[in-house]
């Protein structure tokens, strides 16, 4: 007699519905840190009400800083005013940088690069921290990017 062969339908399914499982907590973890990140600027915004009279809602930058400000790549913007700073020039540029399709997470990206760079050159430790010159070499890296933008694809 033929043997009964086991189906593996039973395999599939247990897996689609792991899979849905998994998607749905991960939702919820998004939606929780989203929530997090605005509890903490509805608490800055009672400091700081003037960057937050030109938009009511948690914008890109805003997450991205609050995600970035976790992750020890980005170790920096934890120290002093720094992630303020940065927030401050990327929204003064925010219509440059949409322009030519860098977002906030580009931006970030850019931001480490250039301290790491800083730091290479000037044969710094990786986990020194910034400082107002690193700040200021950063910033001016920034205007630099910009100025060749708008050198390269005109206005």
């Amino acid at each position: 007699m033929p043997d009964d062969k086991k189906s593996s339908v039973d395999e599939v399914l247990k897996r689609e519905k792991l899979t849905k499982e998994f998607e749905k907590e991960k939702r919820i973890s998004e939606q929780k840190a989203i929530e997090q990140a605005a509890a903490k600027l509805s608490s800055q915004s009672q400091v700081n009400t003037e960057t937050t009279k030109s938009s009511k809602f948690i914008t890109n930058i805003d997450i991205a800083f609050s995600q970035a400000k976790a992750d020890l790549r980005y170790y920096f913007l934890n120290d002093g005013n720094y992630a303020d700073d940065f927030k401050r020039l990327f929204v003064e540029n925010e219509s440059i940088f949409k322009r030519y399709g860098i977002t906030s997470q580009k931006y970030l990206e850019y931001i480490r690069e250039s301290f790491d760079r800083y730091k290479k050159i000037h044969d710094m430790m990786p986990l020194d921290p910034m400082k107002p010159k690193h700040f200021k070499y950063v910033e001016d890296s920034i205007s630099e990017l910009v100025r060749m933008f708008n050198q390269r694809f005109g206005k």
